[in-house]
């Protein structure tokens, strides 16, 4: 899709999605392995993919944060320029109504849904204590906002959303 772009994985997330013995020991459906494949094979080939261990500098303003559990691999990405800050995130969420208020509930797509369940008390209560701005999948839209806590959990406060001018 994009020929001269660098993809940038978390080493286990290629490890698990690449490796096809995977494919039988995993509890995930079978089709995520392919997905996988198809789009990373490319750049692979291309010598476009970049694996990083740890949090990483991907690029000046951008931080990959290791947050393992939904995958091995699972990440964050701050973004930080002229000094304001945003962090990206995908699966650490899947159900808002739910994991918000209770962030022990995993999902069946959580390959180690311990880890996950964990990963996600930590980086709720890291979040919260630090009110920075959050990007994520599977809420609606705008899906930028703020983790707030809320008797025993947290809940999710979106950014009002604002056309440009």
């Amino acid at each position: 899709m994009f020929p001269v772009a660098t993809v940038y994985v978390c080493k286990p997330d290629v490890d698990l999605w690449l490796d096809p013995t995977n494919v039988e020991r995993s509890h995930l459906d079978r089709r995520y392995f392919g997905e996988a494949v198809q789009t990373i094979t490319p750049y692979l080939n291309a010598g476009k993919l970049e694996t990083f261990s740890g949090e990483t500098a991907i690029l000046p303003g951008i931080t990959a944060l290791p947050t393992p559990g939904h995958t091995p691999g699972h990440s964050f990405y701050a973004v930080e320029s002229g000094g304001k800050s945003i962090e990206f995130y995908g699966d650490i969420v899947h159900f808002a109504s739910l994991q918000f208020a209770n962030p022990e509930i995993t999902v069946v797509y959580d390959v180690d849904a311990n880890a996950a369940a964990e990963q996600r008390a930590t980086q709720f209560a890291r979040l919260e204590a630090s009110r920075r701005l959050v990007a994520t999948a599977h809420l609606p839209f705008p899906g930028i906002g703020h983790i707030c806590a809320e008797d025993e959990g947290y809940t999710w406060i979106p950014v009002d959303y604002r056309w440009r001018d």
